[in-house]
């Protein structure tokens, strides 16, 4: 059997290492321009920065100008990792979600800053004028079940409405979806009925 030259070896080592770096670099571009374009509604410079060379990261700033915290992507996994840097109990937080993401480092610039959640709550709002209650409604809770993975408990609990409210609200929204169920539901219950006897 031959064997492969070492350098072989080394080189599709390099490329695939090379790949991943450029795949990482674009994601972090691509979260950068979306933070940037959250953030910048109020004119001021937006509190995050996109840093390159062999480290590259995006800088996550308070208005102080220090560093308060960073995301990078994590070469194994591929999830984006946040840490904050100003905290002795820092967070870390390991996501696929890019959603998920947005909304920790929202919170995260938010705790001390007064001024910078009624901007970003503003620009959402100013989205929805135009929308009736009824569609702001419908989005708002499928979003956050979205959010919550299907978790039907842990979305009521977030909307802060009780789970027969959002299971009502879901029956309408989702009628043929609800109608399957109850079949499903009854049947369930006669077969079960039916064994006992």
């Amino acid at each position: 059997m031959m064997k492969r030259p070492s350098f072989a070896r080394d080189y599709g080592f390099s490329a695939a290492m090379t790949a991943r770096d450029v795949q990482s670099q674009a994601r972090l571009d691509v979260l950068f321009e979306e933070l940037r374009e959250l953030f910048s509604g109020a004119g001021n410079t937006p509190p995050v920065a996109l840093m390159g060379g062999s480290d590259p990261h995006i800088a996550i700033r308070r208005t102080s100008a220090n560093i308060s915290a960073r995301v990078t992507i994590d070469a194994e996994n591929g999830l984006y990792v946040f840490c904050e840097l100003d905290r002795t109990a820092g967070i870390v937080l390991a996501t696929a979600s890019e959603e998920r993401l947005i909304d920790e480092i929202v919170a995260h610039l938010s705790v001390g800053d007064d001024d910078l959640v009624p901007r970003t709550i503003d620009s959402a709002v100013g989205i929805l004028v135009g929308q009736t209650m009824e569609d702001v409604e419908r989005k708002l809770i499928l979003q956050t079940l979205r959010h919550c993975s299907g978790n039907l408990t842990h979305t009521a609990f977030m909307l802060d409405i009780s789970l027969t409210a959002l299971c009502s609200k879901l029956a309408v929204y989702f009628p043929d979806t609800a109608k399957g169920l109850s079949r499903r539901a009854t049947g369930v219950t006669r077969s079960t009925e039916g064994d006992r006897r």
